[in-house]
Protein backbone atom coordinates (compact mmCIF):
# COMPACT_ATOMS: atom_id res chain seq x y z
CA UNK A 1 0.00 0.00 0.00
CA UNK A 2 1.35 3.05 -0.93
CA UNK A 3 1.01 6.56 1.69
CA UNK A 4 -0.66 8.81 0.53
CA UNK A 5 -1.00 12.37 2.70
CA UNK A 6 -3.94 13.43 1.35
CA UNK A 7 -6.32 10.49 1.81
CA UNK A 8 -4.84 9.25 5.43
CA UNK A 9 -7.47 9.53 7.90
CA UNK A 10 -5.51 11.18 10.70
CA UNK A 11 -4.06 14.44 8.50
CA UNK A 12 -7.52 15.28 6.95
CA UNK A 13 -9.14 14.83 10.44
CA UNK A 14 -6.68 17.20 11.48
CA UNK A 15 -6.82 19.66 8.84
CA UNK A 16 -10.73 19.57 9.10
CA UNK A 17 -10.68 19.99 12.88
CA UNK A 18 -7.84 22.77 12.67
CA UNK A 19 -10.30 24.61 10.27
CA UNK A 20 -12.97 24.36 12.55
CA UNK A 21 -11.38 25.38 15.57
CA UNK A 22 -9.35 28.28 13.84
CA UNK A 23 -13.05 29.67 12.52
CA UNK A 24 -14.86 29.50 15.72
CA UNK A 25 -11.98 30.70 17.74
CA UNK A 26 -12.88 34.15 16.69
CA UNK A 27 -16.12 33.65 16.83
CA UNK A 28 -15.37 32.81 20.80
CA UNK A 29 -12.88 36.14 21.25
CA UNK A 30 -16.05 38.13 20.80
CA UNK A 31 -17.00 36.73 24.18
CA UNK A 32 -13.35 36.52 25.74
CA UNK A 33 -13.25 32.52 25.97
CA UNK A 34 -10.82 29.98 24.49
CA UNK A 35 -12.39 26.90 22.62
CA UNK A 36 -11.45 24.88 25.35
CA UNK A 37 -13.52 27.06 27.76
CA UNK A 38 -16.73 26.85 25.38
CA UNK A 39 -15.84 22.69 25.20
CA UNK A 40 -16.24 23.01 29.04
CA UNK A 41 -19.30 25.47 29.15
CA UNK A 42 -20.87 23.57 26.04
CA UNK A 43 -20.71 19.86 28.15
CA UNK A 44 -22.11 21.59 31.20
CA UNK A 45 -24.84 23.13 29.18
CA UNK A 46 -25.54 19.41 27.61
CA UNK A 47 -25.08 17.71 30.90
CA UNK A 48 -25.55 19.72 34.17
CA UNK A 49 -22.85 19.57 36.51
CA UNK A 50 -20.21 17.14 36.27
CA UNK A 51 -17.13 15.92 38.38
CA UNK A 52 -14.05 17.10 37.35
CA UNK A 53 -12.85 13.99 36.11
CA UNK A 54 -16.47 13.18 34.61
CA UNK A 55 -15.90 16.83 32.61
CA UNK A 56 -12.26 15.32 31.43
CA UNK A 57 -13.98 12.49 29.92
CA UNK A 58 -16.89 14.53 27.96
CA UNK A 59 -14.72 17.02 26.62
CA UNK A 60 -11.69 14.87 25.82
CA UNK A 61 -9.03 17.39 28.09
CA UNK A 62 -6.58 16.14 30.38
CA UNK A 63 -6.73 16.11 34.02
CA UNK A 64 -4.63 18.55 35.22
CA UNK A 65 -5.20 20.67 32.33
CA UNK A 66 -8.93 21.25 32.98
CA UNK A 67 -8.12 21.78 36.64
CA UNK A 68 -6.43 24.95 35.19
CA UNK A 69 -8.95 25.84 33.26
CA UNK A 70 -11.81 25.82 35.01
CA UNK A 71 -10.01 27.25 37.56
CA UNK A 72 -9.91 30.29 34.86
CA UNK A 73 -13.03 30.00 34.44
CA UNK A 74 -14.24 30.48 38.20
CA UNK A 75 -12.62 33.89 38.28
CA UNK A 76 -14.50 34.72 35.15
CA UNK A 77 -17.42 33.79 37.04
CA UNK A 78 -18.15 31.56 34.49
CA UNK A 79 -18.08 28.10 36.69
CA UNK A 80 -18.69 27.36 40.10
CA UNK A 81 -15.93 24.32 41.76
CA UNK A 82 -17.06 22.94 44.91
CA UNK A 83 -16.24 19.81 46.81
CA UNK A 84 -19.10 16.92 46.55
CA UNK A 85 -21.02 16.28 49.69
CA UNK A 86 -20.59 12.65 49.09
CA UNK A 87 -16.68 12.53 48.07
CA UNK A 88 -14.84 15.36 49.63
CA UNK A 89 -12.00 14.37 47.25
CA UNK A 90 -14.45 14.66 44.16
CA UNK A 91 -14.79 18.48 42.60
CA UNK A 92 -17.99 19.34 41.06
CA UNK A 93 -17.99 21.84 37.96
CA UNK A 94 -21.22 23.77 37.15
CA UNK A 95 -22.17 26.63 35.38
CA UNK A 96 -22.92 30.28 37.06
CA UNK A 97 -25.95 31.66 35.93
CA UNK A 98 -23.49 34.52 33.42
CA UNK A 99 -21.16 31.18 31.98
CA UNK A 100 -24.81 29.48 31.37
CA UNK A 101 -25.76 33.05 29.65
CA UNK A 102 -23.09 32.87 27.62
CA UNK A 103 -22.71 29.64 26.58
CA UNK A 104 -26.52 29.90 25.58
CA UNK A 105 -25.63 33.04 23.23
CA UNK A 106 -22.92 31.14 21.67
CA UNK A 107 -24.82 28.17 20.94
CA UNK A 108 -26.55 29.77 17.50
CA UNK A 109 -22.77 30.48 16.37
CA UNK A 110 -21.92 26.83 17.17
CA UNK A 111 -24.53 25.64 15.41
CA UNK A 112 -23.92 28.28 12.52
CA UNK A 113 -20.19 26.96 12.32
CA UNK A 114 -21.58 23.22 12.02
CA UNK A 115 -23.55 24.22 9.63
CA UNK A 116 -20.67 25.97 7.13
CA UNK A 117 -18.86 22.82 7.74
CA UNK A 118 -21.39 20.40 6.50
CA UNK A 119 -23.01 22.77 3.54
CA UNK A 120 -23.76 20.46 0.67
CA UNK A 121 -24.33 17.63 2.28
CA UNK A 122 -27.54 15.73 2.70
CA UNK A 123 -29.08 14.61 6.32
CA UNK A 124 -28.23 11.28 5.76
CA UNK A 125 -24.71 12.30 4.65
CA UNK A 126 -24.50 14.26 7.92
CA UNK A 127 -25.76 11.49 10.22
CA UNK A 128 -23.66 9.11 8.38
CA UNK A 129 -20.34 11.74 8.98
CA UNK A 130 -21.37 12.14 12.99
CA UNK A 131 -21.70 8.17 13.61
CA UNK A 132 -18.68 7.27 12.07
CA UNK A 133 -16.44 9.80 14.04
CA UNK A 134 -18.32 8.72 16.86
CA UNK A 135 -17.34 5.21 15.71
CA UNK A 136 -13.45 6.16 15.23
CA UNK A 137 -13.18 7.67 18.45
CA UNK A 138 -14.23 4.66 19.97
CA UNK A 139 -11.93 2.79 18.06
CA UNK A 140 -8.75 4.64 19.27
CA UNK A 141 -10.46 4.57 23.09
CA UNK A 142 -11.18 1.55 23.08
CA UNK A 143 -7.65 0.66 21.29
CA UNK A 144 -5.65 2.43 24.49
CA UNK A 145 -6.95 3.30 27.79
CA UNK A 146 -4.58 6.47 27.90
CA UNK A 147 -5.47 7.53 24.32
CA UNK A 148 -9.28 8.20 26.12
CA UNK A 149 -7.38 10.64 28.81
CA UNK A 150 -5.44 12.29 25.69
CA UNK A 151 -6.94 15.77 24.29
CA UNK A 152 -7.95 15.09 20.41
Amino acid sequence: MQFELGDYVPYLLSRAGVSLATNFSRELDQFGITLPMWRVMAALLDEGEQRLGDLARLTAIELSTLSRITATMEVKELVTRRRSGQDARAVLIGLTPEGRRKAEAIVPRALDCESTAVAGMSVEEVQTLKGLLHRLYGNIAGCDPLLDKANF
